[in-house]
């Protein structure tokens, strides 16, 4: 066992006075313990899918740790090295939209690089985007969706609806640039026309035509139909906005599609 050591120290302040002073040395396992909480270690290794090759853009990092120090991802032919790890038993992620992610634990050593490669298998799920854009094209919306990714004609979805809460489906459609609605007493349905033809010599007996569900519905009105139980409603102001699939020669002073609810959704709250 060490001795302490004993430092004398002498001031000079209106005479000499001595004092001891004890201090005590640091034992060789206090020092040993405060290298060991500063060292740390690195991690490298390579993601590979079944077949062995390399997959990037692959986000490698601990679990259960956000720090964005302690991540990297691996290049085109899927290495990745993390610098600066705390020595210890770890866990390491690795994540990619595409494949099912994988974990793998190793020890970080200090001041030695440590191995830690990743098997990624191709997952059953595609990515986010191919799902909407195979969605929104099939169903009873698809025709919809491919119609007004064109751009022609003005768009009215679910979303708009919820957003704007109107009390029918003629007020909704107040909203779109070229519409008008006639104002009826309240409770009555609102005839819509739109603007271009209002000044037109055949405004007289001018029809907005009406189609629901893509059929035609005759001597109807928008609204017959709540806004609760509408998906979407597709306007086109003129003939020339009309699309094949509604054009017909009655059509000259536009047309209104409705595309109605499944009645399951429609009977919940939106």
């Amino acid at each position: 066992m060490s001795r302490p050591t004993i430092a004398w120290i002498v001031t000079h302040r209106g005479g000499c006075v001595i004092r001891p002073l004890y201090i005590a040395c640091l034992s060789v396992g206090v020092a040993s313990a405060a290298i060991a909480q500063s060292a740390t270690g690195s991690i490298a290794g390579v993601v590979r899918d079944s077949a062995g090759n390399g997959i990037g853009q692959v986000q490698i990092g601990l679990v259960g740790l956000a720090d964005t120090l302690s991540r990297a991802q691996s290049d085109s032919i899927g290495r990745f090295r993390i610098a600066a790890l705390n020595v210890g038993a770890i866990r390491l992620f690795a994540r990619r939209l595409g494949y099912a992610p994988e974990t793998v634990s190793v020890v970080v050593i200090a001041d030695q690089p440590v191995r830690a490669d990743f098997i990624m298998l191709a997952s059953a799920q595609t990515l986010p985007e191919a799902i909407t854009v195979a969605d929104v094209t099939r169903g009873k919306m698809g025709p919809f969706n491919r119609r007004k990714s064109r751009g022609v004609g003005a768009f009215v979805t679910r979303a708009d609806i919820e957003k704007r809460q109107p009390g029918s489906m003629s007020e909704m459609l107040r909203y779109l640039p070229g519409v008008g609605v006639t104002q009826k007493m309240a409770g009555e349905p609102q005839p819509v026309h739109m603007q271009r033809s209002v000044n037109s010599s055949m405004q007289a007996t001018c029809v907005v035509q009406l189609y629901v569900d893509g059929h035609p519905y005759p001597n109807g009105n928008v609204d017959d139909f709540s806004p609760i139980s509408i998906e979407g409603v597709e306007v086109y102001r003129s003939a020339s906005e009309i699309p094949a699939d509604f054009r017909t020669r009655d059509a000259t002073c536009g047309l209104i599609a409705l595309w109605t609810r499944d009645p399951e959704a429609a009977r919940r709250k939106p």
